[in-house]
């Protein structure tokens, strides 16, 4: 039987909820519980300042989802995120441009960590390395534990930022209707889940800016959706050749009885996770991009009233009946009163032409925009044409 060490005592402390305890202690006990792993998450760097994040878990044993793969094997997937333990109360040992701090996981198993540099770095790649090892042992002769994570590069004053919501803005989530909802998270994956038409296209033109810009604009993900299903989103991204940025998620504990709340709460935290970008970016001025069927239309009225000077616009993809309703209708004319254009849209092209108009986007990305939209617009939504086959974009 596995003893419990000091070490995992001190982990039992701070693993918040008494039935995760009970848990991580049975699994313990039992030598059931898996050999952690460091899963570090894309942080971004503004030339005085970095900030990189990670959390430490069990290993979940994901492989990349395959194509033509079975719905049983998705729902184990997604079965997998929910009940695999973060593992809370360890040291990890971050480093960065050479400099390292250590930090200590929370009881969601998460750290973050802040680095300083008393000369501005020079901006000359888009992305740079930060490593990642694990100080404290979780199980007996789990070896050494490490990893190697990316930093988003930001040059503030050659760029524009982009702060996009990602469920029924970015990825067909059905997030009002919990059925459909539950059903996408259950039979499909990152391959099978699919974009709104000419989205891919759309952002990577916006990455890549106007006419001569020489460095890609940033591109920043917001999302209700919580830190279990990052694996799925970073890969949903690569398949759709969705521009890579980093994922700012919900920090919330759901167990799999709950999984189903995916993408649910009050929204409150992306107004935070706004904030908090546009505190580490004084530079920087940004487009807002989300939809209207979580909040998103009001919690962005509110970033642009605080800092008006920094939103550049906002386009909102309607969800139903949006851009009929009152509400959407009158923070619209809000925003207008604050000279920032908020576009209420049904589809990616409006966005597009108005980005083109005001010199977000290159000229030269519109063709690559119409054909994704062509392209997109040629294949079913339904489930039975994805389950069977992919656009060509991603057999290529």
């Amino acid at each position: 039987m596995p003893i419990i060490t000091k070490t995992f005592r001190y982990i039992l402390r701070k693993a918040g909820s008494p039935f995760r305890r009970a848990r991580l202690w049975v699994k313990k006990r039992l030598g059931w519980l898996g050999v952690p792993t460091i899963e570090p998450y894309m942080g971004f760097c503004n030339g005085r300042e970095a900030y990189v994040s990670g959390n430490v878990m069990e290993d979940k044993g994901l492989d990349k989802p395959k194509p033509g793969q079975r719905f049983t094997l998705n729902m184990l997937a997604m079965f997998k995120r929910y009940v695999s333990d973060e593992i809370s109360g360890v040291r990890v040992r971050v480093t960065f441009k050479g400099k390292s701090e250590v930090v200590e996981t929370d009881e969601l198993g998460l750290f973050h960590c802040f680095f300083r540099f008393r000369e501005t770095l020079a901006i000359d790649h888009q992305f740079e390395n930060a490593t990642f090892e694990l100080l404290d042992e979780v199980v007996e002769n789990q070896g050494k534990i490490s990893a190697v994570g990316k930093v988003l590069m930001v040059a503030q004053k050659k760029s524009m930022g982009v702060v996009s919501d990602i469920d029924d803005t970015v990825m067909v989530s059905h997030s009002t209707q919990t059925l459909k909802k539950l059903k996408l998270m259950l039979f499909k994956n990152a391959r099978t889940r699919v974009p709104f038409e000419g989205v891919a296209a759309f952002y990577r033109a916006l990455r890549k800016g106007h006419e001569g810009q020489k460095l890609p604009n940033p591109v920043f993900y917001v999302s209700s959706s919580e830190w279990n299903l990052y694996d799925l989103l970073v890969d949903f991204f690569d398949f759709r050749n969705i521009p890579a940025g980093p994922l700012m998620l919900q920090e919330l504990e759901h167990s799999i009885f709950q999984f189903w709340k995916s993408g649910g709460g009050n929204h409150e935290h992306k107004l935070e996770k706004i904030r908090f970008l546009f505190s580490f970016f004084p530079d920087l001025e940004f487009v807002l991009i989300g939809d209207s069927g979580q909040r998103d239309p009001s919690l962005y009225l509110q970033a642009a009233r605080e800092c008006p000077e920094r939103v550049k616009a906002v386009y909102i993809r309607c969800i139903g009946k949006a851009h009929k309703n009152r509400q959407t209708l009158e923070i619209a004319r809000e925003m207008e009163k604050l000279n920032i254009p908020m576009l209420l849209i049904d589809n990616t092209e409006d966005a597009a032409r108005h980005a083109l108009m005001n010199g977000f986007i290159s000229p030269a990305s519109m063709p690559d925009i119409a054909r994704q939209l062509e392209e997109d617009h040629n294949f079913s939504f339904t489930d039975s044409f994805y389950s069977q086959k992919e656009p060509e974009s991603l057999v290529r």
